[in-house]
């Protein structure tokens, strides 16, 4: 577990690594004035005879000889107005990994002047970049020696950031859940494993959790979810969380995540490239988790429900096969033409029976839903649908706070997939298919507040260039919703 603090100055029993964040390329600023005289030489030596110039996000990282000062990371950063949020973390994100593998367990960073919250941005990504999944090594006493434990900021407004510094750990521990989830291999993290991470939450202050198996989702009428997890040996499950942090009020949002476990495409199967990938096919569910955990932790003034259809997209002759018809827990006909878009119908039962049950008065899901997407937007963004123009607007301005961006797209029902025998059709479509799903899904919001992020393109940072620069699953959506919820209850 890593922990953050901010402070004016240096601490004098400081011993560990310090992050240079140069402003003005090669140029050492007053926070280096902090710094040992010898380190301080040493820095200048290396920075004048190698090929570092500062660019905008170059690293250049040594191990010093000092008691002291054991290493030194330096990473050009001018800080501009135009410079999109994103940058500041990529840039924290590039200094974690180089922390991670210098070996200290103690770091500062040293800032000059930053804009609105910059520092925070640029810590988040010091965790992003030093995470490490190591739970699968043999030699795990070497790969876990020397982790990062305390990073701190110095910066001469320290007081300035000292609330947002405070609850940092505590959010980007919950990013941690959501990546380690993605992380895990699909025959440990299954349906059943996300019930037990699921009670372990549901441990903490203003938590509270229900389990629906496959018997009680029969009865309440989650036939489209119950379909799609019918052909595995795991149990398909309804995970449903309610945090209350705002006793005062009655309202709660939802966030309703897909927790395809692992998704083979069924009988419209997947092909082989890329197969193994199908494990981030729940991350839509980690971002769940893993924001309900931070919320909670945190001690948030908000009031929230966190339902999660955890299943199996697998093959046997219980399966769905193209063309069969079920009906949905709102009633509507679904003829499942395509049994690889599996997706919408675990989110449209789950979200269905939410707003019936818990009537909450704004429902945001989130789901790895369509390669169409990452074709859209590449790794830079994630697709925004919503017919509200409030939660549009308030979405929009909290991805670029977080830097976990979102590009409203079209929701027009032009884009719907055409039934024959049923209501509805959940085939996706070669061209505008993130739409596609995204019209389907609409039709079980209801009048219900509603928007849907697909994060295909931004969920596993080597899925596709241009996404974030860590390592396996990004946690993205973690950041998005804690900072959405807690700026809307203020």
């Amino acid at each position: 577990m890593l922990s953050f603090a901010v402070n004016e100055t240096l601490p004098k029993t400081f011993k560990g690594a310090v992050v240079l964040v140069l402003e003005d390329k090669l140029k050492l600023g007053k926070g280096a004035a902090a710094l040992p005289k010898a380190v301080r030489d040493a820095i200048e030596t290396v920075l004048s005879n190698s090929r570092y110039q500062g660019g905008e996000g170059e690293v250049i990282s040594f191990p010093v000889a000092h008691d002291a000062i054991q290493h030194v990371v330096a990473i050009g950063a001018p800080f501009k107005k135009e410079n999109d949020i994103g940058v500041y973390t990529n840039w924290g994100v590039k200094a974690g990994a180089e922390l991670d593998k210098s070996g200290v367990k103690n770091a500062a960073i040293l800032f000059e002047t930053v804009k609105d919250n910059l520092i925070t941005n640029f810590l988040e990504g010091v965790h992003l970049g030093s995470f490490r999944t190591d739970d699968f090594k043999t030699d795990l006493k070497a790969h876990q020696k020397g982790v990062l434990k305390k990073v701190t900021a110095i910066h001469k407004k320290a007081a300035d950031y000292k609330a947002e510094v405070k609850g940092l750990g505590a959010l980007m521990d919950g990013v941690s859940l959501g990546r380690e989830l993605v992380n895990l291999p699909p025959n440990i993290a299954n349906p059943d494993y996300m019930v037990k991470v699921a009670k372990d939450v549901a441990k903490l202050p203003g938590m509270k959790v229900e389990v629906f198996g496959e018997k009680q989702l029969e009865k309440m009428g989650l036939n489209l979810l119950l379909s799609v997890g019918k052909a595995s040996t795991q149990e398909s499950r309804l995970i449903v969380m309610k945090y209350t942090g705002d006793k005062k009020s009655k309202d709660y949002k939802c966030l309703v995540g897909k927790g395809v476990m692992f998704d083979t495409g069924g009988y419209n199967l997947k092909p082989t490239a890329g197969m193994g990938m199908m494990k981030c096919d729940m991350a839509g569910s980690a971002a769940v988790m893993g924001a309900m955990q931070a919320l909670a932790n945190r001690g948030s003034k908000v009031n929230v429900i966190g339902v999660i259809g955890t299943v199996m997209n697998m093959i046997d002759a219980d399966g769905n096969i193209p063309s069969v018809i079920h009906t949905a827990h709102n009633g509507q006909t679904v003829e499942v033409m395509n049994t690889d878009a599996e997706g919408r119908l675990v989110l449209a039962d789950a979200m269905s029976y939410t707003i019936a049950k818990h009537k909450p008065t704004e429902v945001i899901d989130i789901a790895t839903l369509t390669g169409a997407i990452m074709m859209a937007l590449g790794g830079q963004y994630a697709g925004l649908f919503t017919p509200n123009e409030d939660m549009a607007k308030a979405l929009t301005e909290t991805g670029k706070r977080t830097g976990e961006r979102l590009w409203r797209m079209p929701l027009d029902k032009d884009y719907a997939a055409k039934p024959t025998l049923a209501d509805l059709n959940n085939d996706g479509a070669r061209f505008g298919g993130a739409s596609t799903a995204a019209v389907f899904l609409q039709n079980f919001a209801g009048k219900t507040p509603w928007a849907h992020i697909d994060i295909a393109g931004v969920a596993m940072s080597e899925k596709i260039p241009g996404a974030m620069p860590v390592k396996g699953a990004s946690g993205f959506g973690v950041r998005l919703f804690v900072d959405y919820l807690e700026k809307g209850a203020k």
